[in-house]
């Protein structure tokens, strides 16, 4: 189940990382890395979420960054708690953390 929000997160994590291009970019690991240190820190379901897709909201929204990104539809279809938010947040640092770091 939580496979379908890293690939997610990992996709997300490389249009981030290569605005929008196919190359890597400084500017796009930074925009990850900035997104990375938002959320990694939130505890409960509602922070996470919130600070996600006000950060994802962000960077669609700016016309000086203007990626296309948006967010899993699962992530407000279903309740996170306990064990789930923390297998769901986990999927979803990691794959912004292997997109950082893939080539």
């Amino acid at each position: 189940m939580y496979d379908k929000f890293f690939n997610w997160a990992f996709k997300t994590g490389m249009t981030i990382r290569c605005e929008g291009t196919k190359n890597p970019s400084e500017r796009g690991e930074d925009l990850l890395r900035r997104l990375i240190f938002s959320i990694r820190a939130e505890q409960t379901p509602g922070r996470f979420l919130e600070k996600l897709s006000e950060t994802l909201t962000e960077y669609k929204t700016n016309r000086n960054i203007g990626l296309d990104v948006g967010l899993h539809p699962e992530f407000f279809s279903q309740s996170w708690a306990a064990d789930r938010f923390h297998y769901l947040k986990s999927s979803i640092l990691a794959g912004f953390l292997n997109a950082l770091g893939g080539r």
